[in-house]
């Protein structure tokens, strides 16, 4: 089967450009789910950070606590009341940890499920590149549709993991 020289021609131009631009937005799509991976990986490490924070406070309001119901079997009441007064900001301190922790592995949660989804989309860039190498090579008009296709899809799945940790 013989192809018009004007079709191969515009072909050769949309192939090219059509590769150039997959290309491009497969590089921004690994560039975005590294971030987010990066991110994620440093939010649990600060939610390790904070947990251990907060059972060192814990630890430390139960000492004072401890200490204070000894000085109450010795009925040494200023002591005591002392005890109750000092543990009590750091159970509050202990407790604004914990919940910060919290927050912080929800947060790294959404960053991985945003990493995942750009991953999708950056492999189905990939593979739309792989049809329009092979467009490019055959002459081919439906391997292009196939990638112009998945580009499509690709791009669509990218905006969704991109908003999808904001």
């Amino acid at each position: 089967m013989s192809i018009h020289p004007s079709a191969r021609a515009s072909h050769q131009r949309v192939v090219p450009f059509f590769t150039a631009v997959v290309a491009v937005l497969a590089a921004l799509g690994t560039l975005y789910s590294h971030h987010r991976s990066i991110q994620a990986l440093a939010l649990r490490n600060d939610v390790v950070l904070l947990t251990a924070k907060a059972s060192d406070q814990y630890q430390y309001y139960q000492t004072q606590q401890l200490k204070g119901t000894l000085y109450q079997a010795l009925k040494m009441p200023k002591d005591a009341a002392r005890e109750q007064q000092i543990s009590l900001p750091v159970y509050v301190e202990a407790k604004g940890l914990e919940k910060q922790a919290d927050q912080d592995q929800e947060r790294a949660e959404a960053l991985l499920s945003s990493f995942e989804t750009l991953e999708i989309s950056t492999t189905l860039f990939e593979i739309s590149i792989a049809f329009a190498s092979i467009a490019a090579l055959t002459y081919a008009r439906i391997p292009l549709w196939l990638g112009a296709g998945l580009t499509a899809v690709g791009f669509v799945v990218g905006i969704i993991g991109y908003f999808q940790a904001h």
